[in-house]
């Protein structure tokens, strides 16, 4: 077609992102579904141009590292070498490119078009490519349940920048490209970095200067420092992130450039869908390999269920890396480049990457439904109790639980304490959280509230109230779901909600008392306020 004008194309990628993100959320699926089919869509008709792909293709770009340097805000190295993450990350990718590529070998001697006389070196190329997880998807799916800092969703972010590392290793192999004499100093390099990094946030308020300081360290002092040494840029965006990851404002950094993060890789999904047109031997396929996302997800939980995990860490974890990655993409694009594979196989691993978020949104999307319907099944994959993800047996009698002890949870449980002292119990399933808090001699303990086989063993007898301080809805309505196992209950659950039809939300599934906190909030600060200069008068 003629080239468009920048603003129309611009005009037409957005309203089809927009338009097919709103039909994916209505049927249930994540609106990365949509975004996908609306980049197909934009191919199919051919309403792609050189000024719409130079638009979306930079975006793209952006979108990845600033994904990756969010991660990284998130991730501490060393829980990079636990075993269940190093050693399943590993062997996965071994196993998976042993079993796949002498599969496709085999489907060489077939007649199918794109498998027919296939080469050895191509087949193992196509293999590597298949044994990655969508790091995209896991994350904005983990997000979408509330799930991100849960014991699961980190083992899987974990997984997943293994699987990246892997990816960047044969990135620098491929490219043949001799890092600088610099790269030696590197870890002088970081330290700096981190220093004036740590420094510059420091010296921040609380406006539009956080996120430019995300986008300078993303872009500035994470990507364009690495390439000047010769490195990837999307690994200094990655490390950037995690020389951060102990400042006490990462989580407010965090937040700011999530907005920005979700934005672009809008685009992401759609150039996806630009790589090529799809045809019906490109097609057959995708289809053909798809079930292999089973193999994955097999594997993967026959894996971590070895290193003393819970049944349900174990099945949930698996689930969010039963899919196949944009990495996958990239390791073709380089194979393509190598000579190693044709365009139609990259089109076919675009193809393949998509369908299987297609079919892995909604597993992931009822993954807690899922896994009540089939505990009785899935409990049986070890028997291990003494774990580091073993659920509490009993709440110490308390009389009051707080759910989630973040920004509002922390100090609920904090009025509670002092007013009810040890009868009170704090639950969350961010683990370094709960150490932090009782080190400094809180009562809490770790759990998952969003388990059922939690509720199902613990004695909830002694509970006369279960606030709910999680900000996100989807997490508090599997919690709510979990709550039905628990027999003859007593006691009252208190939620908070931002908007009036999540109150309505609440109330259906079971919640007492809901907490509309921006109608409550002038009003609280007004007592406060009236309280405070009565008590300056006397």
């Amino acid at each position: 077609m003629e080239d468009l004008n920048p603003f129309y194309a611009d005009a037409l990628w957005l309203s089809i992102a927009f338009l097919f993100g709103l039909i994916a959320k209505r049927i249930g699926l994540p609106p990365l579904v949509g975004f996908l089919a609306g980049g197909f869509l934009i191919n199919f008709l051919n309403l792609h141009d050189a000024n719409l792909e130079s638009a979306i293709a930079p975006m793209a770009d952006i979108g990845v590292m600033l994904l990756l340097f969010t991660i990284g805000l998130k991730l501490k190295v060393k829980s990079l070498f636990k075993k269940e993450i190093l050693l399943s990350a590993s062997l996965h990718m071994t196993l998976t490119v042993v079993v796949l590529s002498s599969l496709l070998a085999l489907l060489s001697f077939s007649a199918l078009h794109l498998f027919a006389d296939l080469p050895l070196h191509s087949s193992v190329v196509i293999a590597f490519a298949l044994s990655f997880s969508s790091t995209v998807f896991v994350v904005k799916t983990l997000e979408a349940r509330g799930e991100f800092d849960s014991y699961h969703g980190k083992l899987a972010i974990g997984i997943l920048i293994i699987q990246d590392i892997f990816a960047v290793l044969f990135l620098a192999l491929s490219d043949k490209k001799i890092p600088s004499l610099w790269v030696l100093l590197l870890p002088v390099i970081l330290w700096v970095l981190q220093k004036l990094l740590s420094k510059l946030l420091d010296l921040l308020e609380h406006g539009e200067m956080v996120p430019v300081f995300g986008f300078f360290a993303t872009f500035i002092a994470g990507a364009f420092s690495f390439s000047l040494l010769g490195l990837k840029p999307d690994l200094g965006a990655l490390i950037m992130g995690m020389l951060l990851v102990n400042h006490p404002r990462v989580n407010e950094l965090y937040d700011r450039m999530a907005e920005y993060k979700d934005f672009f890789l809008i685009a992401f999904f759609i150039n996806v869908g630009l790589v090529g047109l799809p045809t019906l031997a490109t097609m057959s396929t995708a289809l053909i390999l798809l079930p292999l996302i089973i193999f994955k997800g097999v594997l993967f939980l026959f894996l971590l269920s070895r290193f003393n995990l819970q049944p349900r860490t174990a099945y949930l974890g698996a689930l969010s890396l039963s899919n196949f990655s944009e990495f996958g993409l990239i390791v073709g694009v380089v194979g393509l480049n190598m000579g190693w594979i044709t365009e139609e196989w990259l089109v076919a691993l675009a193809l393949l990457m998509s369908l299987s978020f297609v079919v892995a949104a909604p597993l992931n999307l009822y993954s807690h439904r899922i896994f009540n319907h089939f505990k009785d099944f899935i409990l049986r994959i070890n028997n291990v109790k003494d774990t580091e993800d073993a659920e509490p047996v009993d709440f110490g009698g308390a009389s009051y639980l707080v759910i989630g002890l973040g920004s509002v949870g922390k100090p609920a449980f904090l009025t509670l304490q002092e007013r009810f002292g040890e009868k009170v119990l704090g639950l969350d399933y961010d683990s370094d959280k709960i150490k932090t808090l009782k080190n400094n001699g809180a009562n809490v303990t770790w759990g998952d509230p969003t388990d059922c086989t939690l509720w199902d063993a613990v004695d909830a007898k002694s509970l006369d109230a279960i606030f709910l301080t999680m900000s996100d809805v989807s997490t508090n309505l599997n919690i709510l779901s979990a709550l039905q196992s628990v027999q003859n209950r007593s006691f009252n659950v208190y939620a908070l909600c931002h908007y009036p039809d999540q109150k309505a939300i609440y109330l259906q599934n079971g919640v007492d008392f809901v907490f509309d906190f921006k109608s409550y909030l002038g009003k609280n600060f007004v007592e406060h306020a009236l309280e405070n200069r009565q008590l300056s008068l006397l």
